[in-house]
Formats: structure tokens, C-alpha cells, sequence
């Protein structure tokens, strides 16, 4: 999938908070109360209802789907009839010619199935039983989806996620409405599909991007239909139009289907016999969406109503639907928010927690008392809550205003907040107090850091960031100083001071390393922070190379130019007169002496002005004595600093110049004002220490129990659309949202939100949002939807398939894996197993096994799970063996090792071992690790073909770039060693192919275009996917739902966007025809191998031998110039 992890190595994934405040005038909430009563009265009757969505029609029913249920209605409108009421999520009604049966997906059993059952409703009979995949996010679609029937209403057309290229592609399979075992279609990977009114041909497109988030797409992805005749395999492409085809229809001579050639997707007719395309529909406010039916009419959505088309005159009229029923989605419920934790802050005392949960904000005793929900709103928003250093007051957001500004709250009962920013139109990270509770510092997505007066609000901009954010950001503990980093030109951060009382900046460090994570110490004499000046070499396991890493320690800088050092010069000595007798009252009455100088000294330093001397602070710097690794400053305390490493929690005891340990199993935390305590979290629990040595993780656990609110559904999916629409605004790459009109895109999507039934279809809304943008990468991810408790069925690596002679399933095939590999283990190659393909598997635990079931059921709530199997070479019992395996939960990985392998054979067999051949699967972990383990096996062939076919993305690949851009420059000889060392050690000198095709995508867009900008080979095969803009992580929403915006998009040395929405072209274009691929032929990798050939050929490789032996008896053997 292109967005798999397109978490860019060059964009760290932030952590951000969440949540929102309420609203405070009198007007604001009778609002709120009117608009929760008509939301009510509309929970009750729904007369004219919208969001009713992927219908299907035969004759006068149609099937629909409405909060997650499936609902039928006559064609002509009226009282809708609910058929299903499961808390899972029902979805592809379709009604069967014969207008009997509804078969539909559904999570009855815990996992997303084919079910069946009568069209004017009754008991659902499951027909599928193989472990789907699970829940994927919206753009990825969902397993095990109704596509049709046959015309003679005996099968049931189905894709489902069972291929070799991920778990989100799928393929298409049938199952008799009987049930038992489903059967495959020829065609290897489609999107949605539609039988010919005779059932011997299929169309459908070669591509499934019906769930995608982009609109008006045009890039390599883009579908366009197809015919498949399933009696003689062969096939068809009968569009042509380089944006979206999808959602074929057939008709007679006839298919119907949805286009976005004028930009929103509407009814297109395709005349079989003519060709010709026609428009039927004209819709321009939304896109019609989910087009199906049967006998002379269809019925589709759009802008959540729908529509009945007659096909033979071409008019369309909508359908009134009256919804009557309680639904439980949108009644006022009480939840346990602790799962919903956004961010906390200890009481200065450390005596009670503050806790941002699912909007509100709430008070906690860590001992004893009760919570207090301090905001206790619906529909509005607060995070980021921190105490004043003083205990007095409470700052936090809210977008109680329709902006995010900054609150403040006393800490006395009756209280209430006062708004301190006003006119701010962008995301703010937390904001930190200064030390006497008086100003505090925040930046926020209009790239600055402010500096706001708690008393008056006044607002001033310290710095504007260049590089990356200010995310770092500390006050000293006189309140006058700003310390912050801030990226360099050079792409280093430096350290920079903002002092208050001159408004002046000025920068601290030099930027010939990354500095950051400043704080001050508590007696002002000291900036502690992190800085990247190790440079420790890593050593390779297989080859000479390295790399850099565990770069970071921590430094401090002496503010004042006095001799103050981390490590002052000591000297014992013995003088006269300080003896003591056996009393030991000296010793004594010295200790108390220096206990009152160091309170003397702790007293003085928090009133103490911070004074900086600026000359030659750089040679100033001092390292901590702790090893180079990976740390976090935490804070600092009045016996040092506080900073986390290693998953522990430490603390560098200035005075006695040690470290100390103060909790171990514990990634970081955040302190208290006075910094003798400080909260952190471990698993999913939270907990209270002291900085001092010896606390134990888990002690002192803060109760959650009770952290419960009353949520309004309605009124938080309101806060979550607007919020949505904030969000995308404030973090998209480029400042003018690609010239999309972002208010009338709310304002039109906006009509549908009093409308929305469930979360599950406020998530779609959202999904059409940000399609809006016609860019790659943005996403939506499910929020709060209804879950059911996952079922996980057990699969035995294998395939099967029936015998209807003996009425037995036969072993089809058997996976070879990496039995090492738990991910990529094949249950039935194992350890003395001994089953081989053509066996006949009998029975399963006992149960005796015939086609009249389905195998699956078998296996149901079986995944990982030792099972008792009985196979033999002829359908009878007798001579059968039985044996233990433990079966898996998916076959995908070993789907894709066997295409893989497959693949390498063609190479080889075609090439006569010549050519090497590596698929990348992605850029990310797993594709850098395929790439490395082929160059490592693959480096002394003479051509290689590297497979960017259905890679996903991940990483920026020029890393992978520079492994194929390698060159072996020298040799080197070892006597009596006939094989050469080389350097660098893995290398390849010959000619390279790339295949690429609309799979190809986000960072698989990247690596072939650089793998031409680097001269490496030929592209072949079809245009990538383009989607090449990079997320690297934004705000979530209130409920844990998450948008995810593009935050930087690709151009290159003139200066010109590439690649987004267009992709890479081949160099020589192949298709890979989909009755190619059902014959187990790859167009594309022929053509390489072709290609690699001719260039052997045109350019044989140079056969390198060593020279004899030097004789240097005496001068050696070249002349000196």
C-alpha cells in the first residue's frame, strides 16, 4: 500500500495532544441545547434521511446501509425496514436476480465474512470462513466484499484480501448460495466488478482504488474497465479516460458505470456494441457514489441520499427514506475515558494530576479525593493542561471560540476561565509557565514561538522557525530568559536565549553540531542540553561499512565566565587545629554547617538573577560524564538534572557528580513545579514518584476508574468535523490547500452532519473531505467507531480444493516458507509433518471433513492453535495419517514468498542464469532489507532486474539509491586466494532494470525516479501510483481518530513540482494483461529480461584478471613521474 509507514525518515513522528474547553456565555449553550433537541427528535423519526449508502436495487426493493445496518425500502420511497441489528458493522447488500436473498459482509462470527439471508429479512447464514485480515483504515477498504450474483442466483461474487501483494489487494472468488468451499476467478487483482446479463463475461478494473482519498486523480492508479471473458480468458480494455472508471453495472448491450470526466464522479453508459461513452448523470455538489442494480434500474448514492436511475430512459429521481428507530449511536452515554489520555501535568506539590481526556479536562488526587472534571463540555474541546508554578492557576486550550486560544482557570472552586489569546487560526503546542507564574511560551502552526503575559494577554513573538518547528522551548528560573533550538541553514540546531526584559535574542550555540532540549539548571548557573557530537562508528555484519549512531550526550554550558565548572579542581589537605575528640562534635557542627550553606545557597538561587556572559561561551562547554547514547531531558531538581535513557529515569547529582538511578522500566515523565516529584507512564497506567533513587515502576499508581464523562455523540462529532478542517488547514505542505475553496468544502460536506449516524459514517464524510485536496497521503484513520471482539480462524498454509467425485478437499498446493520466521512459517513443511500436495485432507480435530462444509469452519477460532489433522493419498480412511500442526492466521507473506520465488525462477530460466532478480516490497524495514539481502546474494550476477511492482512506500529511498549506485572501484589480491576481495565489498557493475507499475507507489514512486535520475537502467512496465508527499505525523482528534496530512511535497533542482499526481513513466511501457497474469505470465519481466540481454550483449562484461606477481628486487617496476 503506498501509505504504509510513510513515515519518512527525514520527518519524526510527533506525539501530539488533544481534545477541547466549553463554552461559557449563556447564548452559546441554549445553541447547543436546541440543536441536541433536534438531533433527538430527529434519533426518533427521520422522515427524509441521508447517509444511506452502498444500496443495490432489484425490481421494487432496494438494500441499503444505514449506521452500519442493512436496511431494505421500496424503490418508490417510504418507511425503510431494518434488517440486520448486530453491533458490528453489516456492509455490499446485494439482492440476489431472483430477489430471494441479501448476501452481505458482516463481523457476526469476529471476523468479516460473506453472509447470506432472505430479502425480507430473517436468520443470516455464514458462508465464508476464511480469517480475514482484520481491520484495516478506511482508505484500505474491507475483506471479504459482495460484488454480485450469477444470473441464475446460485453464486455469490465476492473479493476477497487473499493475494500475493498485500493484505489490502484482492481477488475474486465465488461461493454457491449452498455453501461450501468458494472457488477462485482467473483474474489475479481487481477492484469492483459486474457480471454480463449471461454470466460469461466479468467487468471490472484491474485496479481497486474505489476506497482511496483522492479526488480527480489521474496518476498511474487510476482505474479504467475492463471485459474478462471467463470461458476463454481473454480480455478487454473498453474505457479509455485517464481518470476514475469504476463501478461497472452491465445491462443488455450495455454497462453503466461511475466517471469523473467532469470532475465529479456521475453515471456513464458504455455501449458494448459502439463503443461510445455517454454522461447519464449531471450531479455537481457530490460524487456518485456505489452504483448498483438489476433489471433496467440502478441505484446509487450521492450527497447520502439516493437515487433510482431507470437505464432506460436515463432519469433519476431521489428516494425519500424515512429512518424510524431507536438508534443507539447517538443516545448521551457514559465512558471510562482513561484510554482516551492526551497529555497530564503534575501539581506543583505533586498532590493532584491534571489528565486531557476525550475533550474535558480533569483533576485527580494521586492518594486521596475525588476526580474533578474541571471543563465537563460536549462539542467543544480543551487540552494541554498545565499548573502555574505557583499552584494558582490552570492554563490549557479550548476552541470554544471556533479557534483553539488560551484559557486560564484558578485553582478555587466556582472558578471560571478566562480567555487570555484571541484572533489565533492555528494548532498550538503545550505551553510552558515561567517559573514565578507570570508569562508563559507556546508555538503553534503559524511556525512561531510567542511569548504571552498571563495578566493581559499581550502576545509577542519571540523567533519564527526556518528548518523544522520550535518544539523546545524552557524559561530560567528568574523568569527572564527564553532558552529554545531553533534549525541552522545548515540544517543543524543551534540554541538561542530571549530575554524578557530587553526583548532581545541571541544565539547561543554554533550549529556545528545539532543542539537541543535546553533547560536551566535551578541556581542559574547552568544550561543543560543534547547535542549530537559523537561520532560512533557501527560496523556492518556482512560488509565494510558503517554507519553512525548513539551520537547524543548531554552538556552543560557555565552561564557566567567565574570558573563555575561541573568539575571544580579539588585538593585535600590536612590542617592543623581540626581534629576532634572521640565526642566527634566537630565532625558534626561541620555537617550542619554545610546543610545551612546549601539551604542558604538553594534559597538565594530562587530569587537570584540569571546573568549571562556571551564571550567565548563556547568553550565554555562541558560534558556530562555519562556515556554517548540515546537521551531526554526530564527537568531539573535542586540536586541536578533529571533526563531519561535506556528506559530509565536518572538524575546527575551535581554535588557529589554521579548519576543516579530514580526508576527503572520507565521511557520518560514530567515533573512538578518543585521538582520533588514527578508523574510518568507506564503501559496504560499512570503513576506518581519522588526524584530520588530507588522508586519503583508501578508504586503509587494513579486510580482511573472513575475518570468517566458523559459524551454527546452528536456534539462531539461536530467538534471532531470542525477540528478536522483546522487541522488539515494548519499542517498542509503549501499554504493555499492546491486552490481548493477549504471553507465552501465544509460548508457543502457540512449539510450532511446533523444527518450522521453513526461515527462509522462520520469517518466517510471526512474521507470525502480531504479527498477534496486531490493529494496523496491524506488520510483519515478510524476514530471511536463500534468494535467487535476479534475471532482469529486458523489457516494451514496450504490450498485446497474440491473433489466433488470423492466429495473430499484435495490438497492443492503447499507454501514453502521461512519456518524460522514465525511471520512467513508454513504449518504443513514443518518438522516431521509429512503431507504432501494431492493429498486429501479427511478430517480436522476429529471431525470428519467433506464438501458439503466449508473447510474454514473447521478451523474457526482456531488461529495459532495446535490442531489434530488427518490426510491420506486417496479419499478414504484407510492408510490415513494423522498429525499435529500448529496452524497460522494468515497466508499472505507466503503467498508473496512464492510469487517471489516464482518470479526468480522465470529470471533465471529465461536468462540461462545471467540475470539476478529482487522485488522490493516497500520502502520501508522490510523492502531495505529485501534489497540488501538480494545485492548480498545477487551482486555477482551479470544483470539484475530490481522489482518495484506493488511496493508500498515507507522510507525516502536514496538510501537504497546509493546501494544500487554502487561500483566496485578496486580489487584486491590474497595469495592462493583465486577469488578477489573487492571494495566496496557488495557492489554490481552490470546493467539493472527496473518494473514498476500503478502499485508502485510513494516511496516507490521515489526509487525509480531515482533510479533513472542515477543512470541505473530502464523503467518497464506501466505509470507508479504518484503520490509523493510526505507525512511525518499531526494533530489527532478527540476520540483518537486521526487525519493525516501531507506536511511536505517534492520538487526538484528547477525548481518544478514532480511526480505528485502524475508518477513515474516507463521507459518502455508494458502492460501486465490480466489474462497474462491468470496464465501465470509476466509480461513485464520477459521484456526485462529481454532487455538485459541486448545490453549483455551490446556491451559483454569485462572479465577482470589479476596481474602477475610484482618483482621488486630492485626499483619498482613503474616509472616515477
Amino acid at each position: 500500500m503506498p501509505e504504509n509507514s510513510w513515515l519518512l525518515v527525514h520527518g519524526v513522528m510527533e506525539r501530539f495532544c488533544k481534545f477541547g474547553i466549553f463554552k461559557t456565555q449563556i447564548m452559546q449553550k441554549i445553541t447547543t441545547l436546541i440543536l441536541t433537541s433536534l438531533f433527538v427528535m430527529q434519533a426518533l423519526a427521520i422522515d427524509d434521511a441521508r447517509m444511506l449508502r452502498y444500496p443495490d436495487i432489484n425490481g421494487n426493493l432496494v438494500a441499503f446501509v444505514y449506521a452500519g445496518d442493512i436496511w431494505t425500502v421500496e424503490a418508490r420511497g417510504g418507511n425503510a425496514r431494518r434488517l440486520t441489528s448486530h453491533p458490528g458493522i453489516e456492509l455490499f447488500p446485494k439482492i440476489s436476480p431472483d430477489g430471494q436473498w441479501i448476501a452481505f459482509s458482516a463481523e457476526y462470527s469476529g471476523s468479516r465474512q460473506i453472509w447470506v439471508m432472505p430479502s425480507q429479512g430473517g436468520t443470516a447464514r455464514q458462508l465464508t470462513f476464511y480469517n480475514s485480515v482484520g481491520e484495516m483504515p478506511p482508505r484500505g477498504g474491507f475483506d471479504h466484499v459482495v460484488l454480485d450474483w450469477t444470473p441464475d442466483s446460485r453464486r455469490i461474487l465476492f473479493r476477497a484480501n487473499r493475494s500475493a501483494f498485500g493484505e489490502r489487494n484482492g481477488r475474486y472468488f465465488t461461493i454457491a448460495l449452498e455453501g461450501g468451499l468458494e472457488e477462485p476467478l482467473p483474474i489475479v487483482n481487481g477492484g469492483f466488478a459486474s457480471y454480463s446479463p449471461d454470466g460469461s463475461q466479468l467487468c471490472f478494473t484491474p485496479v481497486d482504488r474505489e476506497f482511496r482519498t483522492w479526488k480527480r486523480y489521474k496518476g498511474g492508479r487510476a482505474t479504467e474497465l475492463w471485459s474478462y471473458n471467463l470461458q476463454n480468458n481473454s480480455a478487454r480494455q473498453i474505457t479509455q479516460w485517464s481518470g476514475s472508471d469504476q463501478w461497472p453495472v452491465w445491462h443488455g448491450n450495455q454497462i453503466f458505470y461511475a466517471s469523473d470526466r467532469d470532475a465529479r464522479l456521475n453515471i456513464w453508459r458504455y455501449d458494448t456494441v459502439t463503443g461510445e461513452n455517454e454522461q447519464i448523470t449531471r450531479h455537481t455538489h457530490f460524487d456518485v457514489m456505489w452504483p448498483s442494480g438489476d433489471k433496467g434500474r440502478l441505484v446509487y448514492e450521492n450527497g447520502g441520499h439516493l437515487y433510482l436511475l431507470e437505464l432506460t430512459s436515463g432519469k433519476s429521481e431521489k428516494i425519500t427514506v424515512s429512518i424510524n428507530y431507536d438508534n443507539p449511536n447517538l443516545q448521551p452515554h457514559f465512558r471510562n475515558v482513561a484510554d482516551f489520555v492526551g497529555s497530564y501535568s503534575l501539581s506543583p506539590t505533586g498532590k493532584r494530576v491534571l489528565f486531557e481526556a476525550r475533550g474535558d479536562i480533569f483533576s485527580l488526587p494521586t492518594e486521596k479525593g475525588e476526580i474533578k472534571n474541571l471543563t465537563n463540555t460536549q462539542g467543544v474541546r480543551e487540552l494541554s493542561p498545565t499548573w502555574s508554578p505557583d499552584g494558582k492557576q490552570i492554563v490549557y486550550y479550548s476552541d470554544a471560540s471556533g479557534e483553539y486560544e488560551l484559557y486560564l482557570l484558578e485553582n478555587k472552586e466556582g472558578a471560571q476561565p478566562r480567555q487570555v489569546t484571541s484572533g489565533s487560526a492555528a494548532w498550538k503546542y503545550d505551553a510552558e509557565w515561567s517559573p514565578r507564574s507570570s508569562h508563559l511560551v507556546y508555538s503553534d502552526r503559524t511556525l512561531k514561538l510567542w511569548l504571552v503575559d498571563a495578566a493581559t494577554g499581550r502576545q509577542t513573538v519571540i523567533d519564527e522557525a526556518s528548518g523544522e518547528e520550535i518544539r523546545d522551548y524552557t524559561f530560567s528560573y528568574d523568569g527572564d530568559w527564553v532558552a529554545y533550538s531553533k534549525p541552522a541553514p545548515n540544517y543543524q540546531s543551534a540554541l538561542w536565549l530571549y530575554q524578557l526584559s530587553t526583548g532581545k535574542k541571541q544565539q547561543l550555540t554554533d550549529a556545528t553540531f545539532s543542539d537541543g532540549n535546553p533547560v536551566f539548571s535551578r541556581d542559574g548557573k547552568y544550561i543543560f542540553f543534547l547535542s549530537n557530537r559523537d561520532f560512533n562508528l557501527a560496523f556492518s555484519s556482512f560488509e565494510f561499512d558503517y554507519l553512525y549512531n548513539n551520537a547524543t550526550r548531554i552538556y552543560a554550558i557555565p552561564l557566567r565566565n567565574d570558573g563555575t565548572t561541573l568539575a571544580p579542581y579539588q585538593n585535600d589537605s590536612e590542617t592543623a587545629g581540626e581534629v576532634t575528640d572521640d565526642s566527634g562534635d566537630k565532625a558534626v557542627n561541620d555537617k550542619k554547617e554545610r546543610k545551612n550553606k546549601d539551604n542558604e545557597d538553594s534559597a538565594t538561587a530562587k530569587t537570584a538573577k540569571v546573568t549571562i556572559d556571551f564571550d567565548n561561551i563556547g568553550n565554555r562547554i562541558e560534558q556530562l560524564p555519562m556515556p554517548a547514547g540515546n537521551y531526554h531531558i526530564i527537568g531539573t531538581t535542586e540536586e541536578g538534572l533529571l533526563y531519561s535513557s535506556g528506559n530509565k529515569i536518572m538524575r546527575y547529582n551535581l554535588k557529589e557528580e554521579k548519576t543516579e538511578e530514580i526508576i527503572g522500566g520507565v521511557g520518560t515523565g514530567s515533573l512538578a513545579a518543585n521538582g520533588k516529584s514527578l508523574i510518568y507512564r507506564i503501559g496504560k497506567d499512570y503513576a506518581v514518584a519522588k526524584t530520588e533513587p530507588g522508586q519503583k515502576a508501578g508504586n503509587n499508581k494513579i486510580d482511573l476508574k472513575h475518570m468517566t464523562m458523559k459524551i454527546d455523540p452528536r456534539a462531539e462529532w461536530k467538534q471532531i468535523y470542525a477540528d478536522a478542517f483546522r487541522i488539515f488547514r494548519d499542517y498542509f505542505y503549501v499554504n493555499n490547500l492546491h486552490g481548493v475553496d477549504w471553507e465552501a468544502i465544509r460548508k457543502n460536506y457540512g449539510e450532511l452532519l446533523p444527518h450522521v449516524p453513526s461515527r462509522f459514517d462520520l469517518d466517510y464524510i471526512l474521507n470525502e473531505v480531504v479527498s477534496e485536496t486531490n493529494t496523496g497521503h491524506s488520510y483519515v484513520d478510524w476514530g471511536d467507531i463500534n468494535r467487535v471482539n476479534r475471532i482469529e480462524g486458523g489457516l494451514l498454509g496450504a490450498e485446497l480444493e474440491a473433489d466433488l467425485a470423492a466429495k473430499r478437499y484435495r490438497i492443492r498446493k503447499i507454501y514453502a516458507g521461512e519456518n524460522w520466521n514465525e511471520s512467513r512459517r508454513s504449518p504443513l513443511t514443518e518438522s516431521g509433518i509429512q503431507v504432501k500436495e494431492g493429498d486429501y485432507l479427511l478430517s480436522i480435530n476429529g471431525e470428519e471433513l467433506t464438501t458439503a462444509q466449508n473447510p474454514y469452519e473447521l478451523l474457526e477460532n482456531l488461529g495459532n492453535r495446535h490442531v489434530e489433522i488427518t490426510v491420506n493419498s486417496s479419499p478414504t480412511t484407510a492408510g490415513a495419517k494423522k498429525f499435529t500442526v500448529k496452524t497460522i492466521t494468515s497466508e499472505t507473506e507466503l503467498r508473496y514468498l512464492d510469487w517471489v520465488r516464482s518470479r526468480r525462477e522465470l529470471a533465471e530460466k529465461l536468462s540461462g542464469g545471467r540475470v539476478g532478480y529482487i522485488h522490493v516490497p516497500n520502502t520501508a524495514i522490510e523492502g531495505n532489507r529485501e534489497l540488501f539481502k538480494g545485492m548480498l546474494a545477487f551482486n555477482d550476477k551479470e544483470a539484475l532486474i530490481i522489482d518495484d511492482r506493488y511496493n508500498g512506500g515507507g522510507f525516502i529511498p536514496d538510501r537504497m539509491i546509493d546501494l544500487l549506485n554502487r561500483r566496485t572501484l578496486v580489487y584486491w589480491y590474497r595469495n592462493g586466494l583465486p577469488q578477489p576481495m573487492k571494495s566496496p565489498g557488495i557492489a554490481h557493475d552490470g546493467p539493472k532494470a527496473m518494473l514498476i507499475n500503478g502499485y508502485s507507489s510513494s516511496g516507490g514512486d521515489a526509487f525509480p525516479y531515482f533510479f533513472r535520475k542515477t543512470g541505473e537502467g530502464k523503467l518497464i512496465g506501466t505509470r507508479t501510483w504518484g503520490g509523493l508527499v510526505g507525512i511525518s505525523g499531526n494533530a489527532r482528534l478527540v476520540d483518537g481518530g486521526y487525519i493525516s496530512v501531507p506536511r511536505f511535497g517534492i520538487y526538484d533542482e528547477d525548481g518544478q513540482w514532480i511526480i505528485e499526481g502524475i508518477g513515474v513513466y516507463p521507459d518502455i511501457e508494458v502492460v501486465d494483461r490480466p489474462e497474462e497474469l491468470a496464465k501465470g505470465n509476466d509480461p513485464s519481466l520477459v521484456k526485462a529480461v529481454e532487455v538485459l540481454l541486448e545490453e549483455l550483449q551490446q556491451n559483454p562484461p569485462k572479465q577482470i584478471t589479476a596481474p602477475a606477481p610484482p618483482d621488486r628486487s630492485q626499483w619498482i617496476e613503474k616509472e616515477i613521474k
